[in-house]
């Protein structure tokens, strides 16, 4: 009975990223964050600085509070006429989810605690560090949804990382270039998925083709 459960429950959060729109809204946020604060460091003091400041806050915050319905009104003209609508349960007493956020948790809080107090060049590793957050993300969201692709993601967020510090860069751009790249390659790998959906699965209102 179990297995007979999981398998739906599985299919369901497949679904939610079969179509890759949200590897594209992801990478898109990326790449203009990355855009947005390189302009912002290259221009200081100035009031499109300051303009770009208080626009990045608004885009970190309108993407955290309305990722998800701006992904749910793209699927309502892309994906669910093709296959369908399918939602699926937030399970927030997951166990796996509450072992990844306080492993996440504590890899923040570790690096902040020792760049603050211990030694502040640490801040040089920057890049290495976020790059193993988001290996970790990627990995724990294809192990989940059995999606080889955030796997393959995983290793390119941490092989990004690694190879951002040893470029010799001032520590605020190997950041800036770590979120850019990482924002084409979510782009890339949504905008191939896309492609291969829409391939597959046909709008009810166009015609079949022959």
């Amino acid at each position: 009975m179990d297995d007979e459960t999981k398998n739906p429950q599985l299919r369901a959060l497949q679904y939610w990223v079969v179509d890759g729109v949200s590897e594209l809204l992801v990478g898109f946020v990326f790449l203009l964050t990355a855009i947005i604060y390189y302009v912002q460091a290259s221009t200081p003091g100035t009031l499109l600085s300051k303009i770009l400041a208080i626009a990045s806050v608004i885009l970190v915050c309108g993407v955290g509070f309305g990722g998800r319905w701006m992904i749910q009104r793209i699927k309502e003209r892309t994906t669910y006429p093709r296959t369908g609508f399918v939602t699926y349960k937030i399970n927030w007493k997951d166990k796996e989810n509450i072992v990844i956020a306080i492993v996440i948790t504590a890899l923040i809080l570790a690096y902040a605690l020792i760049t603050t107090v211990m030694d502040t060049k640490l801040t040089y590793w920057g890049p290495i560090f976020c790059g193993v957050i988001m290996g970790i993300l990627m990995f724990q969201a294809g192990y989940r949804l059995g999606q080889p692709r955030f796997y393959f993601l995983a290793f390119l967020a941490v092989v990004i990382g690694f190879v951002l510090v040893l470029n010799g860069l001032r520590n605020e751009f190997n950041l800036l270039l770590f979120i850019g790249l990482n924002g084409l390659l979510l782009l890339a790998s949504g905008g191939l998925t896309f492609w291969k959906y829409l391939r597959s699965h046909h709008s009810p209102e166009a015609p079949d083709e022959q």
